[in-house]
């Protein structure tokens, strides 16, 4: 058997999609565990936890290993140290297996323990099951993605018989689901008495450790108090009462919307010595208004006008002691203070005094606006295994030092300024800062961008006041807009946040424009055209401003020339005329309803929106389904109905174009065809009877009948 379990546990990492990252971590006892105790790989079993029937198994391989590091190197001894071994491997969790709701759970089962261990019976004989529950991959055919808990670095210090030890063992969630921490009693498996491993894990439960007398799951570590954990933060204490080494272990178990869905264990080794004494240190503080130092309990105001800070002094009865100063803020946030002078450095040595000093101050911007804030000042010395610790907490109240915000004004008192082209705004902007602030001005467009016209003004800063120029030549373009808003900003920091006071300016522009009228010489603007026929339509547009007009004509989806159509116009000062032509034809036919559309467009400063005239095209053809074919002849030579035709046939029309006549027999035999609009058919060499003929126009065909008697 070989004693070398420090302590250790699982963990399941999600990586991407289904495949999660299976990890056993182990520590091993580098002083009395045997280096041939180490597995070059572990087998984990997996098992569902409602059917307790095993699912797959998967090969971890050792990957590499490092030492604990102690918190203070100058704490190390040589009977205590560990290695931390990471076993994993990468799996794919299939979603059609693992969808149970009741979640899953694998384990691995080690022997043995460390053989000088204190609070157990048979340490060296008993073995170590460690143990982790994890959810569904999915769950109502959807992923559900969720990484155990990883636990913060394992205990790497010794405590101290009869003096406080206290140590982080809490974790984090990747899924930032809420943990929940509770001491256990170890596992012991099934691996005990001599059996060195499991090749094959067995299924839950597993039986537990048995205590010496006077342990228990409540008491793993006697003291005053015995070994507890905080159940949200993870954190152990304990004021041990024996030295020994001893056993202990912690289950996190971790909720998801107050559902549980997982837990992991983890079971480490406490050693405690006997240590050297070591007094506290002590810190004491002042305001700097004050003479006397302050007692806990006090409530310390600090009003305008006094110095915002603290003197803070610290010292150790202990010759040679190495002390660390640092402040922790109780109901508020830590980055309003800051130290100046000695936060750490030895006391009491042959060459340093018996005390250190710094000072802690507050920002100028603080302000608990009439609430009792509360920081601890801790101090701390170098003694091992951990170092001692000494609380000052002081209630205060600051005062906010008053500010007044910053003004801004104009040279001109009107805020709506009406112009027309060639003018000049001009007027001067002042900021100011009563408390003799750096105070900064700017200009904005509000519904425009002010690099676009050519406005003169520069933004500015100054300490108390500053002043810039402000001037615009209003030219044409700037008519196109009737109305500009300018806002002006005076801006001061007050306690780092930007106070600031605007002026708003409307600028309107005036710039008298009658519409041009324009006009067609057809009464209607919806015209129905025969095929071939010729149209024309005349357009006239007069402007009394005398702006330059022009013409144009469109259509969506095509071009007018694709239509037949042709549109010419002329410009001029006032005035544009326009003709438009167009031979009705087959293009339009097809198409339907063509809309074309005639602007009117005017070149001004500030023009008036193009008149627009839309006329609307259809072309009309004869309809050539609209004939009656004869349904019998008489080839008899009288002269009378002695040929079969068609003299009101269809004309063609657009893509219905006459192609040829065939006639056939009742037996579908052909007896007659033409490719003649007026055929003739005459009935030679046939029988009295009934024929079938059928007359194509390539996009519809005609059947009929016809009956030759003689």
């Amino acid at each position: 058997m070989a004693s070398h379990i420090v302590g250790g546990e699982l963990e399941m990492q999600h990586l991407e999609g289904y495949t999660y990252r299976i990890s056993l971590i182990l520590y091993f006892d580098a002083v009395n565990g045997n280096p041939e105790a180490l597995d070059a790989s572990v087998s984990v079993r997996i098992f569902d936890k409602r059917l307790n029937t095993p699912i797959s198994d998967v090969i971890l391989p050792l990957r590499g290993g490092t030492p604990v590091n102690y918190t203070d190197v100058s704490c190390t001894i040589g009977e205590l140290r560990t290695r931390r071994l990471v076993y994993y491997q990468d799996l794919v969790f299939s979603p059609s297996t693992f969808n149970s709701p009741d979640g899953y759970y694998m384990t691995w089962e080690r022997c043995c323990r460390n053989n000088i261990i204190t609070n157990i019976i048979n340490p060296e004989g008993s073995g170590q099951a460690f143990y982790l529950e994890f959810p569904a991959v999915s769950l109502n055919n959807t992923a559900f993605v969720n990484s155990s808990p990883r636990l913060f670095p394992p205990l790497s210090d010794y405590a101290c018989a009869n003096e406080l030890f206290y140590y982080d063992f809490g974790g984090i969630d990747d899924d930032g689901d809420s943990l929940v921490y509770e001491l256990v009693t170890p596992l012991n498996g099934f691996t005990g008495g001599g059996s060195i491993s499991k090749p094959i894990p067995s299924p839950a439960p597993y039986p537990e450790v048995m205590w010496r007398p006077g342990y228990d799951s409540a008491n793993q570590i006697l003291g005053s108090p015995p070994l507890r954990i905080d159940a949200q933060t993870g954190r152990l204490t304990v004021r041990p009462r024996n030295v020994g080494l001893f056993v202990f272990s912690v289950r996190i178990q971790e909720y998801r919307n107050g559902v549980k869905i997982g837990e992991v264990r983890r079971d480490f080794q406490l050693l405690v010595k006997d240590c050297p004494r070591n007094e506290s240190p002590v810190v004491l503080a002042k305001a700097k208004a004050q003479k006397s130092y302050y007692r806990q309990g006090e409530i310390l105001r600090i009003r305008p006008g006094e110095a915002r800070c603290l003197d803070v002094v610290f010292t150790d009865p202990d010759p040679n002691s190495t002390l660390t100063l640092f402040a922790q803020a109780v109901n508020f946030s830590n980055s309003i203070y800051s130290f100046s002078g000695p936060t750490s450095g030895v006391v009491n040595s042959t060459v340093t005094s018996d005390s250190l000093r710094a000072t802690l101050c507050f920002t100028e911007c603080f302000d608990t606006a009439g609430e009792i804030y509360k920081l601890n000042l801790i101090v701390k010395d170098n003694a091992c295994s951990l170092p001692r610790l000494d609380t000052l907490e002081v209630s205060f109240i600051i005062d906010l030092i008053p500010n007044e915000p910053p003004s801004i004004s104009l040279s001109r008192p009107d805020r709506v300024i009406e112009v027309m082209e060639g003018d000049l705004i001009d007027f001067n902007v002042l900021g100011f800062d009563p408390d003799n602030d750096e105070v900064s001005i700017a200009a904005t467009g509000k519904n425009f961008d002010l690099r676009s016209v050519p406005i003169a003004f520069e933004n500015r800063s100054g300490t108390g006041q500053v002043s810039s120029p402000f001037s615009w030549q209003i030219d044409c373009a700037a008519l196109a807009i009737p109305s500009y808003l300018v806002e002006f900003t005076a801006t001061s920091l007050i306690c780092g946040e930007p106070v600031s006071r605007t002026e708003l300016v409307e600028i309107r522009t005036v710039y008298p424009n009658q519409a041009p009228v324009f006009t067609t010489n057809k009464e209607v603007l919806v015209f129905e055209v025969d095929l071939n026929e010729q149209f024309e339509a005349s357009f006239q547009g007069i402007d009394l401003d005398l702006h330059q007009l022009s013409m144009t004509a469109s259509v969506e989806g095509f071009r007018l020339e694709d239509m037949g159509m042709t549109f010419t116009s002329t410009s001029g000062a006032g005035t544009s005329e326009g003709l438009f032509t167009w031979q009705a034809n087959c293009s339009v036919f097809e198409q339907g309803v063509v809309r074309v559309n005639f602007q009117l467009k005017e070149d001004a400063c500030a023009p008036s929106p193009d008149q627009t005239i839309t006329m609307e095209f259809r072309v009309r053809a004869s309809d050539y389904k609209n004939f009656s074919p004869p349904n019998i002849f008489t080839p008899n030579g009288d002269g009378l109905n002695d040929f079969f035709e068609i003299p009101g046939m269809p004309a063609d029309v657009c893509t219905s174009t006459f192609q040829h006549i065939r006639i056939y027999n009742r037996w579908g035999k052909e007896v007659f065809a033409s490719t003649a609009h007026n055929f003739k058919w005459d009935g030679k060499n046939v029988n009295d009877g009934v024929y079938y003929y059928v007359i194509d126009y390539g996009v519809d065909k005609f059947r009929g009948s016809v009956t030759l008697v003689r």
